[in-house]
């Protein structure tokens, strides 16, 4: 009898284990290794000859490789407000795990975040924005040879209307963000022009009499320097649409930017995209 109970024992022994090893092994998988699965079955597009635009001057080394460019847009990073704190470790847990598998895997030259960053920061205090910024950093760290860059949104500094000097002035200086910049790839001489386009509301406010006068020392670059390039606008919000019915569509702008789609990835509010660049715009638009 009791050679029996230890045979018993350890069957039910031996089968929890193997419960637990499966249940380990499941764990793994969708934390981990789902991400790679689902993005080894993209790749970067192979440029065409049709779709390049022979204005555009050339690269001096013919077997220059082509700039990979990652955007990312609002991630919105719950705050004390809104969010729980299960709900924020899941998002956030699952941005960061398809970020780090992204780059891994792909190995973008620059990343550009088109902002809302935040889901509270045009409310948040402080204390919080500081705790957020280091989160933030924490789930988009990135190598040394790979360059991102920030815009701001309107849940980072609020509209154009709610914006202080105050939430305007610490995410400047969090990610070194100013209303304009110009971001030239030197190896390529690619550039892009980054906006604050809650900067743009053309009211001549002082917010937009400085952005005006930012975005004119831009121009006066680019013409002095690379004339002969075509810069690629970036911002948070679209400048222009004939209508706000129907905000599905590309908007209809001064520049145009051919861009072919690589991967699209969503997590709930935030979404990940991949890009290779082809550009059909002209900086002279800007004028």
């Amino acid at each position: 009898m009791k050679t029996t109970n230890i045979c018993c024992f350890y069957t039910m022994l031996h089968f929890l284990v193997k419960i637990l090893f499966l249940t380990l092994l499941i764990f793994i998988y969708c934390e981990f290794i789902i991400y790679y699965f689902v993005l080894l079955g993209c790749s970067w597009p192979q440029l065409s000859k049709l779709d390049q635009d022979f204005t555009i001057q050339p690269p001096k080394d013919p077997n220059t490789k082509p700039l990979h460019v990652m955007f990312i847009a609002d991630t919105h990073l719950l705050g004390s407000r809104d969010g729980r704190w299960f709900d924020k470790l899941r998002r956030e847990w699952q941005m960061y795990r398809s970020f780090q598998s992204a780059l891994f895997l792909f190995e973008p030259h620059v990343i550009f975040i088109l902002g809302d960053l935040t889901d509270e920061g045009r409310w948040c205090s402080d204390d919080e924005w500081n705790k957020t910024v280091q989160r933030f950093h924490s789930l988009f760290s990135i190598s040394f040879d790979t360059h991102l860059y920030v815009l701001a949104g309107n849940h980072d500094i609020g509209y154009h209307y709610e914006v202080t000097d105050s939430h305007l002035t610490r995410f400047e200086q969090s990610f070194q963000a100013p209303h304009v910049r110009l971001v030239t790839i030197d190896d390529d001489n690619i550039n892009f022009v980054l906006i604050n386009s809650m900067a743009f509301e053309g009211d001549q406010c002082r917010l937009c009499q400085r952005a005006e006068n930012e975005l004119n020392d831009v121009v006066k670059e680019l013409n002095r320097t690379s004339p002969w390039t075509k810069p690629v606008l970036l911002s948070h919000l679209p400048l222009y649409r004939t209508s706000d019915a129907n905000c599905s569509q590309w908007s209809s702008t001064s520049l145009k930017v051919k861009l072919v789609f690589l991967l699209i990835i969503n997590l709930k509010n935030s979404s990940l995209m991949l890009y290779e660049f082809l550009f059909s715009t002209n900086h002279k638009a800007f004028e």
